[in-house]
């Protein structure tokens, strides 16, 4: 039978090739002349030489989370979050339960919320502990997360599991702490879906009508794969104008909180763009996300960050070391949630917890 489903799918390939060819580089048609040329102006190559850089403590965040649905219409959320670095190896993992009344949309964003929510509050407290001037490295994008903080509520949901709310405190005691004791916090994140370079490259070229293309696939069709970084970015109150992103920026003390620098790499030929931000006070500048909407740094300012990068590069695999070895220990396994996470709760609950027959068929 499998080689059936092979057969076809050869089938069908062959027939829609130049279909599927064609969707397969549909972004890079939406480029024109005057995007690329703009583009490639702030697509700095190649990388910095490597250098030797003087030794700062280093510690990583990272997290996993996975979820059960239950026959009976609840679903089990298990997230788990982990703290490296020298002489430190610290767990912090949560489990929730929300019944079937909540809305799927909701449920989604509760669990993204609740996840992040461990990594901060992670970070936030060995922010205090690990040793002055260190470097913090955290996983995913920080400004593509706080336009999100907007609270958290909906039917079924514990009015005490707010997280966006609890989330952007623990944001605000990161970035304090992180100020006070003079710690890098560095994030960096391996995928990116945004239109957020693109966007305001467009702007800056004065387009009323400005498509829709990601920044990954702008810097992917254009760059060759060639190493390079792209022109660092000063981040405040841009991402907050639409929706419900207001109601997080209407927060004074949000409004106060660090502008983000935010920019892309690429550290090695063939190797995947990946984001990096950081609070602008992390790196000695002052403005603040009220401050400024969203503009264009010079280039150079960007390059102690990306040396840093390149001294802890370890090849296509290994984008970073400490996140690399970080992620496949906090790395949440269906194995391990279904067959020792959910029979845990099941014995401490007194409760027979039946996954749902489309989750089963790939468990018993």
């Amino acid at each position: 039978m499998p080689e059936t489903f092979i057969g076809q799918l050869n089938e069908r390939l062959t027939k829609k090739r130049d279909e599927l060819k064609n969707n397969l580089h549909q972004s890079g048609k939406q480029i024109d002349a005057e995007l690329s040329a703009r583009t490639l102006e702030h697509w700095h190559s190649p990388l910095p030489t490597a250098r030797a850089l003087p030794k700062r403590p280093a510690y990583a965040i990272d997290g996993s989370r996975r979820r059960a649905n239950l026959v009976n219409g609840s679903t089990v959320f298990v997230a788990q979050a982990l703290v490296m670095g020298e002489s430190v190896n610290e767990p912090l993992t949560d489990i929730e339960i929300l019944p079937g009344i909540v809305r799927a949309e909701t449920m989604d964003r509760f669990a993204d919320l609740m996840l992040r929510r461990l990594e901060i509050n992670l970070a936030s407290e060995y922010a205090a502990k690990i040793p002055q001037g260190s470097i913090l490295y955290l996983d995913g994008a920080i400004y593509g997360m706080l336009p999100q903080l907007y609270p958290l509520r909906g039917e079924g949901i514990p009015s005490d599991r707010d997280y966006g709310t609890l989330l952007l405190e623990d944001y605000r005691n990161l970035f304090a702490r992180c100020a006070a004791r003079d710690i890098l916090l560095l994030s960096v994140a391996k995928t990116n879906r945004q239109a957020l370079l693109s966007k305001i490259i467009q702007r800056d070229l004065g387009r009323s009508e400005i498509i829709e293309i990601t920044d990954s696939a702008l810097l992917d069709a254009l760059t060759e794969r060639k190493p390079g970084y792209s022109t660092p970015l000063l981040l405040g109150r841009h991402s907050f104008e639409q929706g419900k992103s207001n109601v997080v920026l209407e927060d004074a003390r949000v409004r106060d909180e660090p502008a983000i620098i935010s920019f892309f790499v690429r550290l090695a030929e063939m190797d995947d763009l990946l984001r990096v931000d950081v609070p602008a006070n992390c790196v000695g500048r002052g403005e603040r996300i009220g401050d400024v909407d969203a503009e264009f740094l010079d280039a150079p300012s960007a390059r102690p960050l990306v040396e840093l990068l390149q001294a802890d590069y370890g090849g296509i695999q290994v984008y970073n070391a400490l996140l690399y070895v970080t992620d496949l220990e906090v790395r949440l396994s269906k194995d391990k949630m279904y067959n020792i996470y959910l029979p845990m709760v099941a014995e401490v609950l007194g409760e027979e917890l039946r996954i749902d027959r489309s989750e089963r068929r790939f468990v018993d």
